[in-house]
């Protein structure tokens, strides 16, 4: 068995020892409700009402390293906050509550503290026997144990080293082995400071969600060379919080949102892709508020116009939370792209499609139809990468994104200085030869018919499960559900498909699909 992660540190910048000096009261309910208005929680709620999610049936694993010599990791189960949550304690008896993990636990499922106030059964891990036999099991040789039944989201906060390229490198394809084989999402933090050396563990993983912290105060620099995808960009997305430790869990409670909507949510609780962890991730990525000075770096003039490589903000990812944009974006549900272009097969302007096996060479395209100019449009497409069963190597696929218009039934390109009356800024072409994120971010597209290309560059790789989420604003009358531009039949099927449920044919907002709705349809009608 390799050494343990002695290197390892909380992220909240503190090392093993000495963490009890610090002021528990640092995490508060004030400080917690300015994080639901600024992750647009308060937004879901004035939305969907007594609908919203809670996270209800969904359990979350939490990874804490030991806070002192006497090992102490689990948070204190005592407190009012926690009151009616099971805790399965998966690393043996703590001695003592921690105070990191303490605060960790409010911002994933604390009854007040948290957007997931549902959730009402915990595992919790020591680090290192996680990273051992408890989970991971690196350098074992075995296959890692099955995530225990029912843990849909992991939370880490918690950041180190093996301190040796190969047993980081084995601990990295073994959580994304398992993030695959059990749909677990696996929301990990970077560490603080930003110009602090980042830790390989557990952010430089492909099929985790790494996050960093609103303020931008955090390590960004790419994957480096001796890690699996070297020049990666991570975070992937940002929370507000304290230190990472605190960021890291607010995006842990915001996905066990996602995965209690596609249990109960009437548009997506009968379909099985809704409730896996890369469209959670997806969705997440796609929603996420895109701040002034967000940028992935695609030129503003001349032939490479809105064409980019490194589909990430190097400090924010896909840049701030947004629990109320993702939930829309996953409850309208599955709209599969054709393998041709379809001009006329216009699809609603949120959405996501979850491709299982696309075939090498191949694209998929997805049309939407603008009635007006928009602020902004949306779109991300991510995909895991491959492990082999002997955890010594991986295969990763590549994927390309690109925005066409449509022009008398053709596609035309918007690419370079051709795209200069359709869009002011952002980019319409996302061609990372690394990362396993392709992302595009448009700010004032014109009104028109837009084509969407998905394409799998031409690879020897096996096919491998690839997402992709879309946001734009809808421009046609409220009951155009199905956002083809006319209040028809088509919308009288989705509305009733919903009745008494919640969904895109909640059209009066009040969190149910009832006669207000059909009134407001039928009014509309075309």
């Amino acid at each position: 068995m390799p050494s343990r992660v002695l290197r390892g540190r909380f992220i909240g910048g503190l090392r093993f020892v000495g963490l009890a000096a610090i002021v528990v009261g640092a995490w508060s309910a004030s400080a917690s409700a300015d994080i639901f208005s600024d992750i647009r929680y308060t937004d879901l709620l004035a939305r969907l009402g007594a609908n919203a999610p809670t996270g209800m049936s969904i359990r979350i694993g939490q990874v804490e390293a030991p806070e002192n010599t006497a090992g102490s990791y689990a948070p204190d189960t005592l407190l009012a906050e926690f009151s009616g949550t099971t805790f399965q304690l998966m690393s043996g008896t703590t001695a003592g509550a921690s105070w990191h993990g303490t605060e960790v636990a409010k911002s994933l499922y604390g009854n007040t503290l948290s957007v997931a106030p549902g959730v009402d059964f915990v595992h919790v891990w020591n680090v290192n026997s996680w990273l051992g036999s408890g989970g991971l099991g690196t350098g074992s040789g075995l296959l890692p144990p099955a995530t225990p039944a029912g843990v849909r989201v992991h939370n880490h906060s918690w950041i180190g080293s093996y301190g040796n390229l190969a047993l980081d490198n084995e601990a990295l394809r073994r959580i994304d082995y398992i993030a695959h084989r059990d749909s677990v999402l696996f929301t990990v933090g970077v560490n603080n400071g930003s110009t602090s050396a980042p830790q390989p563990l557990m952010a430089y993983a492909y099929n985790t969600l790494a996050v960093g912290m609103a303020d931008g105060n955090h390590a960004a620099a790419p994957t480096p060379p001796g890690i699996d995808g070297a020049g990666r960009r991570k975070p992937e997305i940002v929370a507000p919080g304290q230190f990472t430790s605190f960021a890291t869990p607010v995006v842990g409670a915001a996905s066990a949102l996602l995965f209690d909507a596609a249990l109960r949510a009437p548009t997506i609780n009968a379909n099985a892709n809704a409730n896996r962890s890369i469209t959670v991730k997806a969705a997440l990525m796609a929603g996420a508020t895109h701040r002034p000075g967000w940028s992935n770096g695609a030129p503003t003039s001349g032939a490479n116009r809105g064409i980019t490589t490194t589909p990430l903000d190097p400090i924010y990812g896909a840049d701030l939370l947004n629990i109320d944009r993702a939930h829309r974006i996953f409850t309208a549900g599955e709209r599969a792209g054709t393998s041709t272009v379809q001009p006329t097969n216009v699809l609603p302007n949120v959405g996501w499609d979850y491709i299982a096996a696309p075939p090498s060479g191949s694209s998929f395209y997805y049309t939407f139809r603008l009635f007006a100019p928009v602020d902004e449009v949306s779109v991300v497409a991510t995909w895991f990468r491959q492990i082999a069963t002997t955890f010594t190597s991986s295969t990763l696929q590549n994927f390309d994104l690109r925005l066409w218009r449509v022009d008398n039934g053709a596609l035309a390109s918007i690419s370079g200085d051709a795209g200069a009356g359709a869009y002011t800024s952002g980019n319409v072409e996302s061609n990372s030869l690394v990362d396993n994120t392709e992302h595009l971010f448009i700010r004032n597209l014109a009104a028109g018919t837009y084509v969407l290309e998905l394409r799998r560059v031409a690879g020897t790789q096996v096919a491998f499960p690839v997402v992709v989420a879309w946001h734009m604003p809808r421009t046609s009358p409220a009951a155009d559900i199905d956002g083809d531009g006319v209040v028809g039949s088509s919308d009288l099927g989705i509305l009733l498909s919903q009745w008494g449920g919640s969904g895109s044919a909640d059209l009066d907002g009040d969190g149910s699909v009832n006669s207000g709705d059909l009134g407001m349809l039928l009014s509309a009608w075309s």
